[in-house]
């Protein structure tokens, strides 16, 4: 693999939240997946996982399915974009 140039972002931190069903195990997963990608690409990163017991808790923070990860507060699946359907069950 080859070495990725450092980005220059003028210290601009993203902001990428995993919302996730309480009892979804695939959370862990798709943050350790975030981590790796932002430091493969040398992007600062605040990455907040976001727990949610309900529909209704998913469906005011825009989660489709668990997990769902937001970058900025838009999903990272553009198919899932344009959902109007949330949920953790």
């Amino acid at each position: 693999m080859s070495e990725v140039p450092a980005r220059k972002e003028s210290g601009l931190q993203r902001q990428v939240d995993v919302v996730r069903g309480v009892h979804c195990s695939h959370g862990v997963h798709a943050i350790a997946a975030v981590q790796s990608l932002a430091s493969r690409l040398r992007i600062a990163v605040h990455v907040r996982d976001i727990v949610v017991h309900d529909d209704e808790e998913a469906r005011a923070l825009g989660c489709p399915g668990s997990p769902t990860v937001l970058v900025s507060g838009l999903d990272v699946e553009p198919a899932a974009r344009g959902r109007t359907s949330f949920g953790v069950t």
